[in-house]
């Protein structure tokens, strides 16, 4: 491999000692401490171009550069477009090795291997993007994400593939992972609560990648966070600042952690058997240990672990006296049996809400209905597919409805009086449906207020001495007038009466 090129001071020190000194090659290779081979060459060139150390004087060395080493005579091979071949890289699975053999089929005589990846390496460089240097304080920050790499658990045929989150604290560098089933909004905002218990504390602010259970629309000035996920931000007292679209630069700490822990905790783990995901976690936990303890390659006195106890976790806010409870939130438009069907149980609502749109937020034990950020019903949240109504909830004339239940009217008739009960009893017992002797008890309950409930008892009396179990009887019975009785005592004297001798 041909030596690297000296820095034009050096080649300037070169032609001074040679013009104001005459020094011979070996002095001038001791002086400036370089090979022979290389003086000669710098000078053989210095006599080629005519040059003396007044002429560069002024010159800058650029301008001394392009007269010593003119460019090399440009190949006839075809240049590639590296500006299209830098873009074709970054799409997943395509390799330089790739676009070089797509290079040749146009260009048969073109670069061979070597040359085009040392030709794209030079234009790289020549084109490197400036970076921002980022200065992070203690406990400003976590960045999160999920790791591309997967963790095998379970044994044979029902082995599956685990997620595995993935946070990393910018300023200490520190670590933490865990394996879920899935990327699903619960398993998500659950590592964030196992995240913070872990750490024993809030950072200042999240900042994860723009997937759709953290963002609901992903914008650099006004990104909508997912709800659920903005909930857990409230909860704990911090924001959400999503890193841009296709930028992972915005979160190079927790690329960075995902690389460590797949480099240095998934791989060693790659041919590991798991049964349990606890099993698997307990596994990882061990290898972020290690890995946190670990000496930073920059600074070798320090550890992850040990500035993240000694400088980061003091200054984290503290937790919440309560957990958070993870849920989902969710758009329904009340039907107009104001009954919402969620998750295997049905749950009622105001009837007031009939046809409008409500959001509903379910968690493992409660489901609760909002409107436009009111709450209007909760429920203890059911998995028996069992209808939950509140008696609120009905509008009057259902609540009316409602209420007469067998039991109910058997209460209400007893209050009545003892016949009417006793006639509804016989009434329940022989009809071919309860709900036949609830219409009939109704009907007895609504003569007691057309007719009194005197009036009613006596109607049930007479029902009963007439072995009669029916409604009809007791309504015709109060529709007909009353019976006059005999007065046993006689008329009395009258003008009008003949008496007993008028017959004899």
């Amino acid at each position: 491999m041909p030596r690297a090129r000296s820095d034009m001071r050096r080649i300037r020190e070169v032609l001074r000692l040679r013009d104001e000194f005459g020094a011979s090659q070996r002095q001038i290779a001791d002086a400036c401490r370089l090979p022979r081979s290389t003086v000669r060459d710098y000078l053989d060139r210095l006599r080629a171009s005519g040059l003396r150390y007044a002429d560069v004087l002024g010159w800058t060395d650029v301008e001394l550069e392009e007269r010593l080493f003119p460019p090399p005579v440009t190949s006839a091979r075809p240049v590639p477009d590296w500006r299209h071949i830098s873009r074709e890289l970054s799409r997943r699975g395509v390799t330089l090795r790739l676009l070089w053999e797509e290079y040749l089929e146009v260009h048969p005589g073109g670069y061979r291997y070597t040359q085009f990846v040392q030709h794209f390496r030079a234009w790289q460089g020549a084109h490197a993007e400036p970076r921002l240097r980022r200065e992070h304080r203690p406990g400003t920050a976590i960045e999160v994400d999920y790791a591309g790499m997967t963790l095998s658990v379970g044994l044979g045929a029902e082995a599956r593939q685990a997620q595995v989150f993935v946070a990393c604290l910018p300023y200490s560098g520190y670590v933490y992972a865990e394996a879920t089933w899935t990327q699903q909004a619960e398993e998500w905002l659950a590592s964030h609560v196992r995240l913070f218990d872990h750490l024993g504390g809030v950072p200042g602010k999240l900042v994860p990648d723009n997937l759709k259970v953290g963002v609901s629309h992903a914008s650099f000035y006004d990104p909508a966070i997912n709800p659920t996920y903005h909930d857990l931000a409230r909860h704990y007292r911090t924001a959400v600042l999503p890193a841009r679209v296709r930028r992972p630069r915005d979160k190079p700490s927790a690329e960075n952690g995902v690389q460590q822990v797949e480099r240095r905790v998934l791989a060693p783990l790659r041919d590991t058997p798991f049964a349990t995901l606890d099993a698997a976690n307990a596994a990882l936990r061990d290898k972020l240990v290690a890995l946190n303890a670990a000496p930073l390659s920059r600074r070798p006195q320090d550890t992850r672990a040990g500035l993240f106890a000694a400088e980061e976790k003091p200054t984290l806010r503290p937790l919440p006296p309560e957990r958070f409870v993870p849920g989902t939130w969710a758009r329904h438009k009340v039907p107009p049996d104001y009954h919402l069907a969620l998750d295997g149980g049905v749950y009622s609502v105001p009837h007031t809400l009939v046809g409008k749109t409500v959001d509903v937020h379910s968690t493992a034990g409660v489901i609760s209905v909002f409107l436009r950020g009111k709450r209007m019903a909760c429920h203890v949240r059911r998995q028996d597919g069992a209808t939950v109504t509140l008696d609120a909830h009905r509008p009057a004339n259902h609540r009316a409805v409602a209420r007469f239940t067998p039991d109910a009217i058997q209460a209400d008739l007893a209050a009545i009086g003892p016949a009417a009960a006793v006639l509804f009893a016989r009434i329940l017992a022989g009809a071919d449906h309860p709900e036949q002797a609830v219409r009939a008890g109704i009907g007895l309950i609504r003569l007691a207020a057309t007719h009194g409930t005197d009036r009613l008892e006596q109607a049930c009396q007479a029902a009963l001495e007439a072995n009669v179990g029916s409604y009809r009887y007791v309504q015709r019975w109060l529709a007909a007038p009353p019976a006059t009785s005999a007065d046993p005592a006689g008329a009395g004297e009258h003008a009008n009466l003949r008496g007993p001798s008028y017959y004899h």
